[in-house]
Order: C-alpha cells, then sequence, then structure tokens
C-alpha cells in the first residue's frame, strides 16, 4: 500500500526442466517445477488478495498456464502436471477471490522464438528428438525458426504462436474488455486440436 495499492497482476514465472536421457526427472526438478509453476503463483495471490481486500476496489490477477495443460504426452511430465495444476488453481482462486477480483490464465501453445525458456541446446535437443534435418552450423536463429514452424504446423492455422500473441490475450483479462469473465484458461494455441475438450 506505500505505493497505492494496484488494480491488476499478471504472474508470468515459469519452468520448465527437461527429463535426462533415459526420460527420468529428479526429485528436485519435479519439486522445484511445482514450486515456481504452481506454489509461486498461489503466494502471489494469497498476498496480493490481503491488499484488494484492503483497497476495497475490484481487481484482476492472471496466470500463465499452457496449451500442455491438456496434451498428454511423453518428456515433459512434470512441466505439464504442474499447468494441469495451475489450471485449476485459476479455478478454485475465482472462487476464492471473488466477488471483488477476477482470475483468469492465459495458456499458449509451445513459444519458441523469444523465448527464454528455448535456449540453443534445446532447440537443437528438440529438432533431434522430432527427428527435424539441422546443421551444428546452423545460426541458432535458423534453429528456433525451425523448430516454431514445426510446432504451427501441428496447428489449425499454422502459424508459430509468439510473446506478442500471449500480450494481446493478457491484456484483454486484465482490462475491462472482458469484464464478465472470470476463472477461465483463454488459449492461445493456434487451434491445437489434441487440446480441444474432449
Amino acid at each position: 500500500m506505500a505505493y497505492g495499492g494496484f488494480d491488476s497482476i499478471a504472474v508470468t514465472a515459469g519452468i520448465f526442466f527437461a527429463p535426462d536421457t533415459t526420460g527420468h526427472i529428479p526429485d528436485e526438478k519435479w519439486g522445484l517445477t511445482f514450486a515456481i509453476n504452481v506454489t509461486g503463483s498461489y503466494i502471489v495471490a494469497d498476498e496480493a488478495a490481503k491488499t484488494w481486500k484492503e483497497q476495497g476496489l475490484p481487481g484482476t490477477l492472471v496466470l500463465t498456464s499452457s496449451a500442455n495443460a491438456v496434451v498428454a504426452k511423453k518428456g515433459s511430465l512434470a512441466y505439464d502436471t504442474s499447468k494441469a495444476a495451475a489450471n485449476h488453481l485459476t479455478r478454485e482462486l475465482a472462487i476464492e477471490l471473488a466477488p471483488l477480483v477476477r482470475v483468469n490464465a492465459v495458456a499458449p501453445a509451445t513459444v519458441v522464438q523469444g523465448s527464454a525458456m528455448f535456449p540453443r541446446d534445446r532447440v537443437i535437443s528438440s529438432l533431434a528428438k522430432y527427428k527435424i534435418s539441422y546443421t551444428e552450423a546452423e545460426p541458432t536463429e535458423s534453429l528456433t525458426q525451425k523448430l516454431a514452424q514445426f510446432y504451427a504446423d501441428r496447428t489449425l492455422t499454422r502459424s508459430p504462436i509468439t510473446p506478442a500473441d500471449q500480450a494481446e490475450a493478457f491484456y484483454i483479462l486484465l482490462t475491462n474488455r472482458l469484464s464478465k469473465t472470470t476463472g477461465q484458461v483463454i488459449t492461445v494455441d493456434g487451434g491445437l486440436h489434441e487440446g480441444f475438450l474432449r
């Protein structure tokens, strides 16, 4: 309250640990994944709720989820299940903080270009995993574009998801444009049909 309180908060912190060559994720990396991707969002919400209550003014909270929360696959067990938990945390917080605060989440599909979660070594390991041809001599930008297009080609729009695409969804949820929307997970995934409701 020293700086006048706040109206809206977007939680964008997240972490992904690739499994080792056997597909195993060490216990400490499992725990850290949930600590950052789930517990961190809860702590922010819990602390912010005190200020929102003291202010007595409406607020908005937007968490970051992922299309991976609803698409089961090999190689990202800790990350995917943590994002599934984040989806439900969104719904639980919407109930807990109503009617004063609206709580929603943005769930993008894989963002490669412009993402700190895809350094060169992870891009290369992903290209190898999906059997996409590349050479070690290729510039990082070229490798990144190949991987981004691979993910895009799995969607209906065939266009890579960018940080700007995510930002648009956050903006709409943080403003009053969707003032009657709470407890929802808004997808920004280009139409990833594996994530369609069953």
